[in-house]
């Protein structure tokens, strides 16, 4: 499917010649810009206001301090070979800083490269929708703002992290993010010094590296939960319901288990001793793209409380990292505008349904 828009000349000359480079469009209201180039990001996000939306094409873009409660989509998190579709991915670290309690910031289909850390400071209901990130962090920027900055009720749905840490101040009671879950998804994991995992994890896979004191009052439904360092605790002081802990055995000579859930046998949770008695291929190091389906034993006789398989893969949003929104295929432009100043350009929409076909 293509559209055809007239823009103004001032908008969108840098359009001529630029096709192979990435871009983005800002939609704002029935206006839409065009910008181009590794900052096309940068300069969208400067132009736009709360509740635009932002849509980037395949390719590479330098990061941006987000202020502004927009929609981000790339076109995915993962390239896929089959179709010829590319990631878009996002270089550098940036912060999140938003004031605005009207609109909700929302990312979606983005690779966040290499050691790059997205700290939030103040967001109100984020949502982060099939997305890679590498770092996790919640933070505050000074002393003075440490009580106001407050990330409240952020959903992660179909993504995957590296690293969660959840800082706080004054005492374990003051988290500077509130309310947070995690649906299917994948946590690498859990940032071990002090630090607090998400309020509840739905379908999740876990790595949980740190001790039972940050993992209180939590909800844990439908989960796998693992370590890969070691852990001597148990799942009392917190809720778990329908979920797996793989034990583990390690080898300086320690005998350490990972959630030891036999006492608590009415939530239906299960014990196992191995990654291989649990999954298919996944042995507690992921890499990207990696499959990480369940033995078929496991997914037909351990079911979550909606009678769905436990993991990622079942739920509400089983896992699919593509993505569904229309994306952008190229963007071109006359070379000179007409009598009355207008530039036409062309921009091709691709609908992922039609990809298939």
């Amino acid at each position: 499917m293509k559209k055809t828009l007239l823009l103004f000349a001032t908008l969108c000359m840098a359009a001529i010649g630029f096709a192979q480079q990435p871009f983005a469009t800002l939609t704002h209201n029935d206006t839409i810009r065009v910008f181009h180039g590794r900052y096309a990001l940068q300069q969208a996000h400067a132009a736009a206001a709360h509740g635009d939306v932002i849509n980037l094409s395949s390719g590479a873009f330098e990061a941006v301090n987000i202020t502004k409660a927009v929609t981000i989509r790339g076109a995915g998190m993962f390239s896929n070979t089959a179709t010829g579709r590319v990631s878009t991915t996002i270089r550098n670290s940036f912060t999140v800083e938003i004031t605005d309690t009207t609109h909700r910031l929302t990312l979606m289909g983005l690779y966040f490269m290499s050691n790059n850390t997205m700290t939030l400071y103040r967001a109100w209901h984020p949502q982060f929708v099939k997305c890679r990130f590498q770092k996790v962090w919640t933070g505050y920027r000074s002393e003075a703002s440490r009580a106001t900055d407050r990330t409240t009720s952020a959903q992660f749905i179909n993504c995957i992290l590296n690293e969660w840490r959840n800082l706080q101040w004054n005492n374990y009671q003051n988290w500077q993010a509130t309310g947070t879950g995690f649906y299917n998804s994948v946590i690498t994991k859990f940032y071990e010094d002090g630090v607090r995992s998400p309020d509840i994890l739905v379908n999740c896979i876990a790595n949980q590296d740190n001790g039972t004191d940050y993992i209180n009052s939590k909800t844990i439904l439908n989960s796998i939960l693992y370590c890969s360092i070691h852990f001597d605790g148990s799942t009392n002081g917190y809720t778990s319901f329908y979920t797996i802990g793989i034990n583990v055995n390690h080898d300086w000579g320690g005998s350490y288990t990972y959630f030891d859930m036999t006492n608590m046998s009415t939530h239906n949770l299960h014990n196992y001793s191995s990654f291989a008695q649990v999954f298919q291929t996944f042995r507690g190091t992921y890499s990207d793209g990696m499959n990480m389906a369940l033995n078929d034993n496991i997914a037909t006789t351990i079911l979550g409380d909606d009678s769905t398989q436990v993991g990622i893969y079942g739920g509400q949003f089983p896992w699919d990292p593509s993505v569904s929104n229309p994306l952008i295929g190229h963007c071109s432009a006359a070379r000179r505008t007409d009598a009355q100043g207008m530039l036409q350009v062309d921009i091709e929409i691709l609908n992922p349904d039609d990809e298939d076909e």
